[in-house]
């Protein structure tokens, strides 16, 4: 389906000629009606003579209401440019044209309408002036159509004209997410909510689960009309009316943007590249702005990134911090227009819809803009990739803003080029799936750099700790659960670091003691197996033979001591005597209490109630009652 949009002068004739086109009245408010002037967004359609239905979305051309012209007019495939052959080039006819060429809209025909009013040679000069006046734009070389909504002269060509340039390819982008910009809310009795709009990407089906931004309000698709016919499926492109399960008129407005669930992502800062008309102003840094996209408006301050000041005709990197959040995508076009007084001053594309604040005058930041605008597919994986990482693949190719066979085939041609790295699973797994978590060779280097750095600075502090923890670990890289299971395996695959239990070091790292630490160590064993059943109590130990707590840790860590219980250690040859003679006595004997394993030992309760739970932790005995049968 392709949407027409009208554009023009006020009083010119756009509503007029729409109703002689189609006869629908397309002025819906009684306001309208009343003033003889099309105040907000009127909507119709036409059948062409070869039966092709087309959406018309047309537009106010009182400069009071611009911002509702803007908000109709961006999903359109061609321009139907109304100029009255009467009165020619007005002021919104300037505003209206530079808009379409902001929003580099070429498609498009001239109405020069009121033919009836004029003679043939006062027509050939407002044709004349026409052309001029479209020369440096994108409109110039557009058809131009003398008529007469009163006569009906000149309708029948009008309509051909249009045919023939709705014949055209369409070069409307599908990333396969649905995007639909709402510019009308309302109700309808027995089926409730309904938003009206242009599908400008991705497919509306029937049922559908779907999101409005911003706002994150979950909703569903109950029903889905274009041109008053019931669909169960809309193709982008397509003008069309959805209603809305779950929401009510109160909780939606115009500017939302209804999306699929996580697709979009609001924002109040953009990054962009801006164009100033000819007509302009010279625009400072800092400057107040009303910032428009899609059917959204709002307030924004302008920053100029790379010059204190853009002048008519120039062209700039800038950073528009704006006073509401949007909801938009790379890419997606913007006008920009001064608060007071009111006028258009210029327009462009966004390369970075989610913007970071910048330092003014950048090489950096400039150069990375510049790719994301002019580079290829690959160039712009990177920039994402390098801006972020590492990233899982579904955020990546929602973030490039391209078309997601287009990205993951770019990401495709880096991973062949080793430019770019899939961290696998546990079992090996490099399905480059939504789950998969990639990251750039560069990006990777830094992250061994950086855990090679972390590690061997704990191991020089704590040289006698077995690692960092793995959650202490997780916590400084910043990474969610999920993508520091990945990182660990392929530090491990690339032997760079180990897992020791639930500790993380580098592969070589190991436990040295000193000489002064050994002969520490051999007097603290003989104290220990001298004891027998019933050692000193830690703290004790540690005092009397001045041995640190991290040497003790270390002996734990490598098994040659067991703290059986808070305070209380074992060396390990003495308790796995303990255990053989407790398991011997329960075999021999049947079921014993903790008293019988007391006397069995010749130690107090407190040894006794120590190392039972010992062996019943440790699958050698477990409780029955009062008594320990063998597990």
């Amino acid at each position: 389906m392709r949407v027409i949009g009208t554009a023009g002068h006020v009083d010119h004739g756009k509503s007029t000629l729409i109703h002689a086109l189609t006869g629908i009245d397309p002025d819906r408010l009684q306001e309208e009606k009343e003033r003889g002037m099309t105040i907000d967004l009127g909507f119709a359609w036409l059948r062409l003579p070869n039966g092709v239905e087309v959406s018309i979305v047309d537009v106010p051309g009182h400069e009071r209401f611009i911002h509702n012209m803007l908000a109709g007019v961006g999903g359109i495939d061609i321009a139907l440019l109304v100029v009255a052959a009467d009165e020619g080039i007005m002021p919104q006819t300037r505003e209206h044209v530079a808009i379409l060429d902001l929003l580099g809209i070429s498609n498009g025909v001239v109405a020069l309408t009121k033919r009836d009013l004029v003679d043939d040679e006062w027509l050939d000069l407002v044709q004349a002036d026409v052309e001029e006046f479209l020369a440096p734009t994108s409109l110039r070389g557009a058809p131009m159509i003398p008529c007469s909504a009163t006569t009906r002269v000149g309708l029948d060509a009008l309509l051909a004209v249009i045919q023939d340039l709705l014949a055209k390819e369409r070069t409307r982008p599908n990333t396969g997410r649905p995007r639909l910009p709402i510019d009308r809310v309302f109700t309808v009795a027995g089926f409730g909510t309904v938003v009206t709009g242009t599908l400008i990407d991705g497919e509306l089906r029937l049922g559908q689960e779907l999101e409005v931004q911003p706002g994150a309000l979950h909703t569903r698709v109950r029903g889905l009309q274009s041109h008053r016919k019931k669909l169960d499926t809309i193709p982008a492109g397509t003008r069309t009316a959805v209603n809305l399960g779950g929401l009510a008129v109160e909780d939606l407005r115009r500017g939302q943007v209804l999306s699929a669930p996580g697709s979009l992502k609001p924002t109040r800062a953009v990054d962009a590249r801006l164009r100033l008309i000819r007509d302009a102003r010279p625009v400072r840094h800092n400057a107040e702005v009303s910032f428009h996209t899609g059917a959204a408006e709002t307030l924004g301050k302008l920053s100029l990134l790379d010059r204190d000041e853009l002048r008519p005709g120039e062209e700039a990197w800038v950073q528009v911090r704006l006073q509401d959040e949007v909801a938009l995508a790379r890419g997606d076009l913007f006008v920009l227009r001064l608060p007071s007084p009111s006028m258009t001053i210029g327009g462009g594309s966004i390369v970075e819809p989610h913007a970071r604040r910048h330092r003014r005058r950048q090489p950096t930041i400039l150069k990375q803009l510049e790719v994301l605008a002019q580079g290829s597919p690959e160039d712009i994986v990177l920039e994402r990739l390098h801006s972020r990482e590492p990233v899982d693949v579904d955020d990546l190719v929602r973030r490039t803003g391209l078309a997601a066979v287009e990205a993951r085939a770019a990401l495709g041609g880096l991973m062949a080029r080793s430019e770019v790295l899939v961290l696998e699973s546990s079992n090996g797994a490099t399905r480059l799936d939504g789950r998969a978590f990639v990251v750039s060779s560069e990006g990777w280097q830094r992250l061994t750099d950086q855990v090679t750095a972390m590690l061997g600075a704990f191991h020089r502090d704590y040289p006698l700790r077995r690692g960092l923890p793995k959650e202490e670990l997780r916590t400084r890289l910043g990474a969610e659960p999920r993508l520091f299971v990945r990182e660990l395996e392929r530090l491990k695959a690339d032997g760079v670091a180990a897992e020791d239990g639930p500790f993380v070091r580098l592969v070589s790292h190991l436990v040295r003691f000193s000489p002064a630490e050994e002969r520490q160590i051999a007097q603290l064993l003989d104290v220990l197996r001298e004891a027998g059943v019933a050692p000193p109590d830690r703290a004790d130990l540690e005092a009397e033979l001045r041995v640190s707590l991290e040497v003790v840790d270390a002996l734990i860590a490598q098994g040659r001591l067991v703290e059986v219980a808070a305070g209380l250690l074992y060396d390990r040859e003495t308790l796995n005597e303990l255990v053989v003679r407790i398991r011997a006595d329960v075999e021999r004997n049947g079921p014993r209490t903790v008293a019988q394993i007391r006397d069995l030992l010749d130690a107090s309760r407190k040894y006794t109630l120590a190392l039972v739970n010992y062996t019943d932790e440790h699958h050698i005995t477990r409780r029955v009652g009062d008594q320990r049968v063998l597990y």
